[in-house]
């Protein structure tokens, strides 16, 4: 009877713990005060640590990455204003989310980087101040050093749901999963502000799961 009662609790431990709060879909909400240019800014939700950054590339019409990310730093860098985040990356940049001209190196493509402090389940963007015209660019990121990255794994808006009505809603594809992920423009016209994100906390074997798996360990021990 105490083998039986031991399993059954045990099984009990272990199917809630894959069952927990993780599944709570978690927005992180970038409007409010207009706090300026800053190297990065940092925001919590659920546990959950983001740290937001702004980096240019050059990418030309074919998707070549022409020059190497770059991080933004010193009096440029991600702007917070109260409608939402961009990025000033230069003296005569305005400061919203825009692309540029692969032919013209004064005027870069940018994007945020968006790090979480773990692995997350990320479910998409909005963004305002959209036009017909606008075309983001949402990339897994891999950290080679600090202050050099790599994007992998490029969705296009094309490749994404998109609403249109001057503001939408991107969609990231089913079940992405990564702790680092790039927001991007690459178009001389795309000019947005990003409002929010959502993400799902993915699961992670706990002191819960671990009792319910010494549980049944232990049952099976005292059988033998």
């Amino acid at each position: 009877m105490f083998t039986r009662f031991i399993k059954f609790i045990g099984t009990l431990l272990l199917i809630s713990s894959m069952s927990s709060s993780a599944n709570i879909i978690n927005v992180i909400d970038f409007i409010g005060t207009n706090e300026g240019v800053a190297e990065q800014f940092v925001f919590t939700e659920n546990g959950v640590t983001l740290t937001v950054s702004a980096w240019t590339t050059n990418v030309n019409s074919n998707q070549d990455i022409l020059s190497d990310w770059q991080l933004l730093s010193g009096p440029y860098g991600v702007y917070k204003g109260s409608s939402g985040l961009g990025v000033k990356s230069n003296d005569q940049d305005g400061s919203h989310l825009d692309g540029g001209q692969s032919s013209d190196l004064g005027d870069l493509d940018e994007g945020l980087l968006f790090s979480f402090s773990e692995e997350v389940n990320i479910l998409g963007f909005y963004a305002d101040y959209l036009s017909e015209n606008d075309d983001l660019n949402f990339s897994l990121v891999t950290f080679l050093t600090p202050t050099s990255i790599a994007t992998t794994d490029i969705f296009f808006d094309t490749q994404a749901s998109l609403m249109f009505d001057e503001e939408g809603v991107f969609f990231a594809p089913d079940n992405l999963i990564g702790s680092a992920f790039m927001i991007w423009a690459d178009g001389d016209d795309d000019d947005v502000r990003i409002v929010d994100t959502a993400f799902i906390k993915v699961p992670e074997p706990n002191t819960l799961l671990l009792f319910s798996l010494l549980l049944i360990g232990f049952a099976v021990k005292r059988r033998i």
